[in-house]
C-alpha cells in the first residue's frame, strides 16, 4: 500500500482534489464534522517542525571545521549561495509588494474552519526584536513556537560544538540521531496528507460555494501561481545574464541548449538530487572548474533552495494580504530571514517544505490550513521551482569558478 502511494502520489493528489471539489459542492455540510482530521494533521506537522530545524542547524554548524581544508572554494561558494538566496527572497518580496492580486478573494471561505485574527501586524513586535531573538528560556521558545529564538540558540550552540569538536562529538551524534528520527516520523505523517487535503480543501470549497465566492477564490489562486512564476523567471534571468556576461563565447542560445537535459530531468523527477549527475557534467562542459563544480553543486543540493524560499515568502505575503495583515519593512525582513534560515536547515530533504510553511505561517499569524491549499498546487509549482533551482546552482558554479585562481 505504501509503495503504491509513493509511486502514484501525484495522481492520488489530483484525485483527492477533484473529489474534494465534488463533495464540497454536492454535500458541503459533511466537512463540518471532519475538522478534527485536518487539525490533527497540522498538529503533527508542528510537532516535527522545530525539532528538525534545531537539530539540523546544530549538526550542520557543529561539523563546519571539516570544511577548513577547502579554503577559498568553500568560502566563495558559501558566500555566493547566501547572496543568491538573499536576492531570490528580495525578488519575491518586491514582486508581491508591488502587485496586488487579492481581488475578490474571500479569506473567510478560502481558509474556512480555522480561527485567525485580522490585525494590521504580525506577532513580531519590531521594537522588541533582540528580546524576541535572544530568549532567556529555549524551552519556552519551543513551546511558543518562536522560530527566531530557536534558530539563534541553534546557531550559538552549533558554533560552541564546532569550537569543541572532541567534547561535542557525542552531542552531535545524538543530535544527528534525533534529527533522523524526526525525519522518519515526518515521512510517516505525510502518508496522512491525502486525507487531510481532502478535508481542508473540501471545507474551503464548501465554504466558498455556500458564500458564492468559489470562482473568485480559484481565480485568485491561479493569479498567485502566475505572479510567482514571474518572480521565478526574474530570478532565473539574472543568473543567466551574469553567466553570459562572464562567458561571452557561449551566448544565451548555447547555454540554454546545453542545459536542456537539466531542465527536462528536473521537471520529470522534481528532484535536484536526481538531476545532480547531469548538472555536474554540464557545468564542467560549459566551462566551470572541476574542483568548484564537484564541491559546490553537492553543497547546493543540500542547502541552496532559493526558489523554495521565494515560494515560502510569496505564499506568506499572499495569505497575509487577503487576511488584511500588512507587515511593515522590519517584519517582512524578519520573515525573509526566517525563510532563508529554515530553507537552509531543511533543504534537500523531501516533504520538509511543509515544515518551513508551518514555521513561516506561524510567525506571520497565517492559519496553517493554508498549507493544504498549497499542497496540490505544489505538485506543479515544485517542478518549475526545481528546474530554476538546479539551473541556478549550475550557473553559480560557473560564476564562482571565475573567482578562483588555478
Amino acid at each position: 500500500m505504501l509503495k503504491i502511494y509513493r509511486t502514484h502520489q501525484g495522481k492520488i493528489f489530483i484525485f483527492v482534489v477533484i473529489l474534494a471539489f465534488i463533495l464540497g459542492i454536492t454535500v458541503p455540510h459533511v466537512f463540518i464534522h471532519l475538522n478534527f482530521i485536518s487539525n490533527s494533521f497540522i498538529n503533527l506537522l508542528k510537532l516535527c517542525a522545530l525539532p528538525i530545524v534545531l537539530t539540523s542547524l546544530i549538526v550542520t554548524i557543529g561539523n563546519l571545521p571539516h570544511l577548513r581544508g577547502l579554503k577559498q572554494v568553500a568560502i566563495n561558494s558559501v558566500i555566493y549561495i547566501l547572496l543568491t538566496e538573499i536576492i531570490a527572497v528580495s525578488i519575491s518580496l518586491a514582486v508581491f509588494n508591488l502587485v496586488n492580486i487579492n481581488g475578490n478573494i474571500d479569506a473567510h471561505s478560502l481558509l474556512s474552519g480555522v480561527k485567525y485574527t485580522e490585525t494590521t501586524s504580525t506577532k513580531i513586535d519590531s521594537t522588541q526584536i533582540f528580546n524576541y531573538i535572544f530568549s532567556s528560556n529555549i524551552f519556552k521558545s519551543l513551546v511558543n513556537f518562536d522560530i527566531l529564538s530557536v534558530v539563534a540558540f541553534s546557531i550559538m550552540f552549533g558554533i560552541t560544538c564546532a569550537l569543541n569538536q572532541e567534547k561535542a562529538k557525542p552531542v552531535l551524534d545524538f543530535m544527528q540521531s534525533v534529527h533522523e528520527m524526526f525525519l522518519s516520523l515526518l515521512y510517516g505523517i505525510m502518508y496522512l496528507s491525502p486525507l487531510a487535503i481532502l478535508v481542508l480543501i473540501g471545507n474551503s470549497v464548501a465554504s466558498s460555494y455556500l458564500s458564492g465566492s468559489l470562482a473568485a477564490n480559484f481565480i485568485g489562486l491561479l493569479k498567485f501561481v502566475g505572479l510567482f512564476f514571474i518572480a521565478l523567471f526574474i530570478h532565473f534571468l539574472w543568473q543567466l545574464i551574469l553567466v553570459v556576461s562572464l562567458y561571452r563565447h557561449l551566448g544565451f542560445k548555447k547555454i540554454l541548449k546545453e542545459s536542456m537535459p537539466i531542465f527536462t530531468t528536473a521537471f520529470i523527477s522534481s528532484s535536484s538530487l536526481a538531476t545532480l549527475p547531469i548538472a555536474l557534467n554540464k557545468a564542467i562542459e560549459l566551462g566551470g572548474k572541476k574542483k568548484v563544480v564537484n564541491f559546490m553543486l553537492p553543497i547546493c543540493a543540500s542547502m541552496n533552495f532559493a526558489s523554495g524560499m521565494m515560494y515560502e515568502i510569496a505564499a506568506c505575503l499572499f495569505f497575509m494580504h487577503i487576511l488584511g495583515l500588512h507587515p511593515d519593512f522590519t517584519q517582512q525582513l524578519l520573515l525573509a530571514l526566517a525563510c532563508i534560515i529554515t530553507g537552509i536547515a531543511v533543504g534537500g530533504i523531501p516533504e520538509t517544505s511543509m515544515v518551513s510553511f508551518v514555521i513561516i505561517f506561524g510567525m506571520a499569524n497565517v492559519p496553517l490550513s493554508a498549507i493544504a491549499i498549497l499542497m496540490p498546487l505544489d505538485r506543479i509549482v515544485d517542478r518549475v521551482r526545481t528546474m530554476v533551482n538546479i539551473f541556478g546552482n549550475t550557473c553559480g558554479t560557473m560564476i564562482v569558478s571565475k573567482t578562483i585562481n588555478d
